[in-house]
């Protein structure tokens, strides 16, 4: 007679291979649309795993060997058009000029997110097949970034999350999910600092290397006028209209040219701007008695950044980021930048080619993603800012001098090329600490 345990042991052995035989044709599933996809995925699983083996959270595992190809394997959002999405792609092109075998594999995961961007798709493949994981989503997402791949993807690999935090300490929520990762990536020394306070695993940082192809279109195909002192600022109100601070911006152009003067204007670029926070700039804006131009249009990469070649002056008065794209940018396409001197930007915003503007601390409160109760933000001074604005103005060829030096310092100090040479040197080093215990 079959005992109990016997028959438990052969249903739990036909519920593996049952699982194992769903894994193959998994490949086959992606001509159904995903959200049913998904919802018969889960089911399967649900049915066909012995529930000791179920795990809601993949934290690396590993049971021996690393039995994957050296290479990584990049994943991140590289589809999509926001910040997290932009630096992704970043770290994808050096990746591709590293000389590092790698994969690109995208990661649709956000429903609100378009996936219009199709300019590494030559790259993209379905699955990574190397050992070491590069996954470009912050720990608050990676669970549900990473629900659609088998585990064994990433256990028996080597996982290196590349975080972004605009904050002095990462939230509290995030540290358990440090023990996904075998090791942190960062773009900048202040994030890496801020993820040092959460975790004890190694914390390299790479910084971005920073390329701004434009269109090559002018002033005109924006409505601009030729004659016009054009001041730019722009956001995302994903990225929280509170942390990167439009209003600031506005008071600096207010205090320097709110008196009427003709030939300058603010234009400001707004993305995913929602009716009522539109509603009211628009308003203050009408009532300042000041020129301006209100851009909303979805634009691509390219046309983006020839809007930003197209203006005199770049400001921000963020209070606080975790790299500033748009300021290193614009830093590369020659235009003059006036900027918050806090947190990650001044890493790569030379005192003698750029305009750092001070800074008072203020609690950040609930004012963020969460509530930073004991954290500090930066309240940037705009009269500082105000008399900054005025002086290129006055001053173009010095305004021209500082924007070329800034721009060769980029090209320098952040091209594609010098954070390509940063992984490759930090993947040789964790070639050789795998090696020297036994994992490979």
């Amino acid at each position: 007679m079959i005992s109990a345990g016997k028959i438990r042991m052969i249903i739990r052995k036909f519920k593996i291979t049952l699982n194992l035989g769903v894994a193959r044709i998994a490949p086959l599933t992606h001509m159904i649309p995903k959200r049913p996809r998904r919802a018969i995925r889960d089911w399967i699983i649900k049915v066909t795993t012995p529930r000791d083996k179920i795990r809601h959270y993949r934290a690396p595992a590993r049971d021996g060997r690393i039995r994957a190809p050296m290479g990584i394997n990049e994943y991140g959002m590289l589809r999509a058009d926001n910040g997290l999405a932009q630096g992704a792609k970043l770290y994808a092109r050096a990746l591709i000029d590293s000389g590092i075998p790698y994969t690109l594999v995208n990661m649709d995961f956000l429903e609100f997110l378009p996936q219009s961007d199709r300019s590494l798709d030559q790259n993209i493949s379905r699955k990574g097949k190397y050992a070491v994981n590069l996954i470009h989503i912050n720990p608050d997402q990676i669970e549900k970034a990473c629900y659609d791949y088998p585990h064994r993807l990433f256990d028996n690999h080597y996982n290196i999350g590349v975080l972004l935090w605009e904050l002095e300490k990462i939230p509290d929520s995030w540290i358990e999910k440090m023990d996904y990762f075998d090791e942190i990536w960062t773009p900048s020394r202040f994030v890496s600092d801020a993820v040092r306070k959460g975790t004890d695993k190694p914390v390299i940082t790479i910084p971005y290397g920073i390329e701004a192809p434009a269109e090559n279109i002018g002033r005109a195909e924006f409505g601009f006028l030729e004659s016009e002192f054009l001041v730019l600022a722009m956001y995302d109100s994903n990225s929280f209209v509170t942390r990167k601070n439009p209003n600031g911006a506005i008071d600096a152009f207010l205090k320097a040219f709110g008196h009427g003067e003709e030939d300058t204007a603010l234009v400001l670029k707004v993305s995913n701007g929602y009716p009522e926070e539109l509603a009211a700039l628009k308003s203050r804006l009408d009532s300042s008695g000041i020129k301006y131009y209100l851009v909303t249009e979805r634009l691509s990469k390219p046309r983006l950044n020839a809007l930003i070649a197209c203006c005199n002056v770049f400001v921000s008065m963020h209070r606080s980021e975790g790299f500033g794209l748009v300021i290193a940018e614009a830093m590369l396409l020659g235009v003059p930048v006036v900027a918050t001197g806090w947190s990650s930007n001044v890493e790569f915003m030379p005192e003698e080619c750029t305009c750092r503007v001070g800074y008072r601390m203020v609690p950040v409160g609930d004012a963020y993603q969460y509530k930073e109760e004991s954290q500090l933000w930066a309240d940037p001074d705009t009269d500082e800012a105000a008399e900054y604005l005025k002086a290129l103005k006055a001053y173009p060829e010095k305004a021209a001098k500082m924007a070329k030096e800034a721009q060769g310092f980029i090209r320098q100090e952040y091209s594609i090329r010098a954070c390509g040479e940063k992984m490759a040197k930090r993947y040789a080093e964790i070639q050789e600490e795998l090696k020297a215990k036994g994992l490979l």
